[in-house]
């Protein structure tokens, strides 16, 4: 895999440390082809303690790849999907960027 800096976490909610080491993993994976210099990561991982919400959980990335910022986020009922979602989005916003 492509070298990446860093990845700068917020959470908010009862988001564990496997779920952050998942999401890691994640953007890593969607970066891995991506061509250029990726020069900052930052995820937000986020649960809303709310039972009457469809999509409680959300996964953010905001990455800056040769000087452009890509974002991506998704929300779903469990952050696991939701984290998954979000590598699925980041690596077709980073193919886009290199097509363009």
């Amino acid at each position: 895999m492509r070298e990446t800096p860093q990845i700068r976490f917020l959470t908010s909610g009862e988001v564990t440390a496997d779920e952050r080491a998942a999401a890691e993993r994640a953007v890593r994976s969607a970066l891995a082809d991506a061509r250029g210099a990726v020069t900052s990561v930052e995820v937000t991982l986020s649960v809303v303690a709310d039972a009457s919400l469809p999509r409680p959980a959300l996964a953010q990335a905001v990455v800056v790849l040769d000087g452009r910022r890509l974002r991506a986020q998704a929300a779903a009922p469990r952050l696991e999907e939701a984290i998954g979602l979000l590598r699925d989005r980041l690596a077709l916003r980073a193919s886009h960027l290199r097509a363009g």
